[in-house]
């Protein structure tokens, strides 16, 4: 073979890498992404399943009853309810002559609102 072919041939395998290689790369890219995609649908079934078991749960009368009974503390007639109340937690300091609870500072309570939209503006500042 002579010098022009063997230029003539690689100009040509050159320009066959240049079009291969977007194409390839495009190719590699959709394989990741169908693969994140199937873990994201794996997962979104899953979630699917576990809330279509809640939602059978739901539909018993027992589980409403179990649930308006924890979260709402409802009771039937006739029973009686108790709520423990935890003796290491800080109790409000309460005035003893009038039974109130006394407030931590003696600010207005726009003073006090005003206050509080900073605190929430910027949460990380000293206090």
């Amino acid at each position: 073979m002579t010098t022009r072919r063997w230029v003539a041939l690689g100009s040509v395998m050159a320009l066959l890498a240049l079009m291969l290689v977007p194409t390839g790369k495009s190719w590699y890219d959709q394989r990741q992404r169908l693969g994140e995609l199937h873990e994201q649908v794996t997962a979104q079934e899953a979630d699917v399943s576990q809330l279509e078991r809640e939602r059978e749960l739901w539909e018993t009368d027992e589980y409403v009853e179990a649930q308006a009974r924890k979260r709402l503390k409802f009771v039937k007639p006739g029973e009686k309810t108790y709520t423990v109340i935890d003796p290491d937690a800080m109790a409000p300091d309460i005035d003893p002559q009038t039974g109130t609870v006394e407030a931590k500072n003696n600010q207005p309570w726009y003073e006090q609102m005003a206050s509080s939209v900073q605190t929430a503006d910027d949460p990380a500042g000293d206090q």
